[in-house]
């Protein structure tokens, strides 16, 4: 009787069970695939720092080199014959790290190369907006369009940018000590390049005697269009990254043995606007579901690999860009196909030698170098931390530095690197704004580990896209 009692009992518990269950999908039926799994990628601190430093560094180099890339390749060529060189160049380099590292490195063995780390359509948005940044960047900066002493300033706006995104974009919560840390950030940019956007005769440590020298022939309205074209350049490199952090979250390999309510609140990011103290206080027990650690990361390799592929094709496909009056330095198709033409062979050192254009060979190696190391680092970190405005902030930290920079070196009008050491404002600014800007990354680093030992990788938090 007492087993009979037992089995009652249970079937009874067994039946509510299922009738709750079933009123519960009715009331708020489950859609998985409304919900992504946000994961915090384990990783030592060596591995974090590594990539910090890196892409510091890498952005360092660029916002160094690229100015006088240009420039020494206007002396016979234009601008397009950098994006026709380096995209290809690029993406073949990565695919040659990608080899290398299936071959050579135990945890990408399993890693498919020619699988797409993302979906066809998604993977067009990506490269769409980084084509976009590439060709109204480049042109942008050509010959002066934008204001000498102007276009490092400006960049300092990004970090806004990104933040903006996030906010419009994400829908997160944002902690006070994140805010506060940002914030730290934008100040210190602020105040390093305050000194510089106000000075119109001195660009990258170049003294002119004349305005004319810094507008060069062109119109105030030309300057003026230009400029805004530059922002929204900065717009779309900041949209891109905001986009990628969609793409770049892992996930895992098993599912949850049971089957959960949809969680109370919208959205919960562990970013860098997020709070892990929101997270842990918003996110009901019954929400979180543990699993098996299998964790699946996507290679950030992998990524700049598919996403520079697509890039290619879409300069091939807009090769026309650079005929259009008043973008392309030719005055017509066919003198922009000389241009370019002259631009591409300028890359070699014999004919660099005959074209008068010696520089532009060591620059396209230091470009490559460090573009290479940017493109892999800046993903790499964005994987780590799930943050696009951690990620750019970091980048931004490049120009209170090179603030530092111009005022030991100066940049000719011909592409050329002086050593000429000059106690400026800039330099005093940049001495004031770098620490400030690496006590908000200090602040953000704090935060960023303490939510890793705060989330756990066997904790897998389902949240509304």
């Amino acid at each position: 009787m007492e087993d009979d009692h037992e089995e009652l009992l249970q079937y009874s518990d067994d039946e509510s069970v299922s009738e709750t269950q079933e009123e519960e999908d009715n009331v708020c039926p489950v859609e998985p695939e409304d919900y992504r799994h946000l994961a915090v990628v384990p990783h030592s601190k060596l591995e974090f720092f590594s990539c910090f430093l890196s892409l510091i560094l890498s952005s360092t180099v660029l916002l160094i080199i690229l100015p006088l890339y240009i420039s020494a390749i206007n002396v016979e060529a234009n601008v397009y014959s950098i994006l026709a060189f380096n995209a290809p160049l690029a993406t073949a380099l990565l695919g040659v790290v990608l080899i290398l590292l299936k071959y050579l490195c135990g945890k990408c063995r399993t890693q498919e190369i020619f699988a797409m780390p993302v979906g066809f359509r998604r993977l067009l948005e990506l490269s769409g907006l980084y084509i976009g940044f590439c060709y109204l960047y480049m042109y942008a900066s050509d010959r002066n369009r934008v204001l000498c002493h102007m276009q490092d300033p400006i960049k300092g706006i990004i970090v806004v940018f990104a933040l903006l995104n996030y906010f419009f974009f994400c829908r997160s919560f944002m902690g006070l000590h994140r805010i506060f840390s940002t914030t730290t950030v934008i100040v210190g940019l602020f105040i390093s390049v305050d000194y510089g956007l106000c000075d119109e005769f001195v660009c990258r440590g170049y003294d002119r005697a004349q305005l004319f020298d810094d507008t060069g022939s062109w119109s105030w309205q030309v300057h003026s269009i230009w400029t805004q074209a530059y922002i929204f350049s900065l717009i779309l490199i900041a949209a891109f990254y905001t986009l990628l952090d969609r793409c770049v979250v892992p996930s895992y390999s098993a599912m949850p043995s049971s089957i959960t309510s949809p969680p109370v609140v919208n959205t919960i990011s562990i970013t860098v606007t997020g709070n892990s103290s929101n997270l842990e206080q918003d996110v009901p027990e019954q929400d979180k579901r543990v699993v098996n650690p299998q964790l699946v990361t996507k290679s950030a390799v992998l990524f700049a690999f598919w996403i520079h592929v697509m890039v290619c094709a879409l300069m091939l496909l807009t090769f026309w860009v650079d005929f259009i009056p008043g973008i392309g330095k030719g005055h017509s198709a066919m003198e922009s196909l000389n241009f370019t033409k002259q631009g591409l062979m300028c890359h070699f050192t014999s004919h660099a030698e005959a074209l008068n254009c010696q520089s532009v060979f060591w620059y396209s190696v230091g470009f490559q170098i460090a573009y290479v190391l940017f493109a892999i680092s800046s993903i790499k970190f964005l994987t780590l931390t799930q943050s696009a405005v951690f990620t750019i902030a970091t980048m931004s930290s490049a120009l209170p530095i090179i603030g530092i920079w111009w005022t030991l070196f100066h940049a000719s009008p011909s592409g050329a690197l002086v050593w000429a050491p000059k106690v400026r404002g800039e330099f005093i600014c940049s001495i004031i704004g770098l620490p400030i800007v690496f006590l908000g990354l200090g602040l953000l680093c704090k935060a960023h580990f303490k939510d890793v030992r705060k989330l756990r990788p066997m904790v897998l938090i389902s949240v509304r896209s």
